[in-house]
């Protein structure tokens, strides 16, 4: 039976190569998970990834929880990539990098802003020597201002972006409890190394792609700034959002109406129609959705949440489970769209990882496979360097 997923390494010859980058070079400098994360992506629609560690590996291979010295972060954020350690402080691993970059078509690391040039890797000297070369750059605040070379994590820009603020409904910040920071600029990381990629296509031409944390973060939060900052003088006090997480006699679920005819609806659905009439009498929103959630709350309490899932599913009102994570993973959903896959890991027991979530003309792209040992595909690499001119 054909495998229904294939990509460059497991497709024969004789097949059309099915991964949209496949013949992509990515030398990746970077470390943490911006950059990684970055370029795993680019290695699940097909592109070969070369990571390029420091002497003793990079430094994030230790962080987190472990299985058999393997940690499980890092492995996530690393894996289907080749491994080669070079010493950029040194000529000799100076020149070996130039080699790699003969060849490449992408390089993406994020250190700070200095730190290229100090290492005689600065933009001019990359465009000269590798003008096809697309060149992301991924620093936490930009690579000019009073605080382009401050140190910049996930949870600082999470501060320092406002989101923070967004988090705690205008009353206490709070940090979202996962790095949604760092996934989101590499989400944007490999979206502007492919748009870097079509316009070389055009030009002939790469370039450098400067994405700073704090850019990125005020992009993806604007959506939810937009109702009290988008028209400038418009300065509304900021409403605390809404928690539509309703409790069950034995759980909980998510009602989300967004319209007059699907609140109308969940009031039928919970046999309260009646309610409805006393809701429009309201003249604040805040208060009328305080109102809803507070009834609704009270209402399902009394039966299991299967109960109210028929319901609602009968009067088409938006409403979903809330799932622990070991529930997603076997949810008959999530099953079906085969969005989790296994691939052989060097820490002894299966690497779970998850596809890439887009599917072309109906196909499924395989994950890329497991993360590499330090230094690990060094003498192939090696073996297969270019001369520099």
């Amino acid at each position: 039976m054909d495998d229904p997923i294939k990509s460059p390494a497991q497709t024969a010859s004789s097949e059309p190569n099915e991964a949209p980058l496949a013949g992509i070079r990515v030398i990746d400098l970077s470390s943490y998970m911006t950059g990684p994360l970055t370029s795993t992506t680019l290695a699940d629609l097909g592109a070969e990834v070369i990571k390029v560690e420091p002497p003793g590996g990079d430094g994030f291979r230790g962080f987190g929880h472990k299985v058999n010295g393997w940690s499980a972060l890092w492995s996530t954020c690393n894996r289907g990539k080749q491994s080669i350690v070079l010493d950029l402080k040194q000529d000799t691993g100076l020149a070996t990098l130039k080699q790699l970059l003969l060849e490449a078509d992408v390089l993406v690391e994020n250190w700070r802003p200095h730190v290229a040039a100090s290492l005689g890797l600065g933009r001019e000297v990359l465009e000269a020597l590798f003008p096809r070369l697309v060149h992301l750059s991924i620093t936490g605040y930009g690579e000019s201002g009073p605080l382009s070379e401050e140190p910049a994590y996930d949870s600082l820009i999470q501060g320092y972006s406002g989101m923070a603020h967004l988090h705690g409904g205008g009353g206490t910040p709070a940090v979202a409890a996962y790095w949604v920071v760092d996934k989101v600029v590499a989400a944007y990381g490999a979206q502007a190394v492919l748009a870097a990629l079509v316009q070389r296509g055009r030009t002939g031409k790469g370039g450098h792609v400067a994405l700073p944390m704090l850019d990125v973060t005020a992009y993806f939060n604007f959506c939810d700034m937009a109702q009290h900052r988008t028209f400038v003088g418009d300065e509304t006090p900021w409403k605390e959002p809404f928690n539509p997480v309703v409790r069950t006699a034995d759980g909980h679920l998510i009602i989300a109406p967004v319209n007059g005819g699907q609140l109308s609806r969940t009031l039928k659905a919970v046999g309260r129609s009646d309610l409805k009439e006393q809701m429009l009498s309201m003249k604040n929103h805040g208060e009328m959705i305080d109102f809803f959630y507070r009834h609704l709350n009270e209402i399902l309490s009394a039966r299991p949440s299967a109960h109210w899932l028929e319901a609602f599913r009968q009067f088409d009102v938006p409403a979903a489970p809330v799932r622990t994570l070991d529930e997603h993973l076997s949810d008959p959903q999530v099953v079906h769209n085969r969005i989790y896959h296994e691939v052989p890991s060097p820490a002894g027991m299966p690497l779970r990882v998850t596809r890439y979530p887009a599917r072309f003309d109906g196909a499924m792209l395989r994950p890329a496979g497991a993360p590499p040992a330090v230094d690990a595909d060094a003498q192939a690499i090696r073996e297969r360097l270019s001369p520099l001119p």
